[in-house]
This record gives C-alpha cells, sequence and structure tokens, in this order.
C-alpha cells in the first residue's frame, strides 16, 4: 500500500475483485426483501438476544430487556394504553392464551389479527 503524494487523506491500495458472483443470489433476494419478512428476521434477532439477555438476567422481562438495550416505550399523549410487542413477548413468555407447540412469530400474528377484529 502506498500513500499519494498528491493528498494525505488518499490512499491507494489495489483491491481483488470477487468476479464469480458466487453470493448473487442470496444478495438479490436481501435486497428484495418485504417490509414483512423484514420485520421479521429484525424480530427474530432482537428476540434472539432477548434470550442472551435472559441468561445472564434470570426472570427479567422483555420491558427490562428493552430498557437495558436503551429503547424505553413511548408515551402516547392522551390516546391510551396500546399493548405493543413487549408485552406480546412477556405475555408469550407466560404462557397467556398460547396454543401448544406455537411460536413467538405465529402467537404475535395471531394476537394482532385478533386485535383488528
Amino acid at each position: 500500500m502506498r500513500i499519494s503524494k498528491s493528498s494525505k487523506d488518499s490512499v491507494e491500495k489495489i483491491l481483488p475483485s470477487k468476479g464469480d458472483l458466487s453470493d448473487r443470489d442470496q444478495l438479490i433476494k436481501l435486497a428484495s426483501e418485504t417490509p414483512a419478512e423484514e420485520f421479521e428476521l429484525e424480530l427474530g434477532s432482537t428476540l434472539l438476544q432477548f434470550e442472551e439477555w435472559k441468561k445472564d438476567n434470570p426472570g427479567g422481562s422483555y420491558d427490562d430487556f428493552l430498557l437495558d438495550m436503551g429503547l424505553a416505550r413511548k408515551k402516547l399523549s392522551g390516546g391510551g394504553v396500546v399493548e405493543d410487542y413487549a408485552d406480546l413477548i412477556d405475555a408469550y413468555e407466560k404462557g397467556i392464551d398460547v396454543i401448544k407447540g406455537e411460536s413467538l412469530t405465529s402467537y404475535i400474528k395471531r394476537i394482532k389479527a385478533a386485535e383488528k377484529d
């Protein structure tokens, strides 16, 4: 690697090209996710982080996890109480209205669909 004489901030380095496009299909798939798919991936990632957090914080709720991560609940001015995902995850953890063998994602979808009716 050599530093360009014309500018201290400019660094010239030849990078090898990948060229084989081996991950092209995966990149296209990632770029074409729907918002719902992106949400499910994000939720799954957050739930994995929550599971890891619970190992160090037995008895902690999802609300506690969110506070620990620096994510506070939003207060609604005059709009009343709204059940959010933290509440749903806590309810799932406690087994409230959970169908045997139901995943958390399925549980949230079912409860949210029921709330719309």
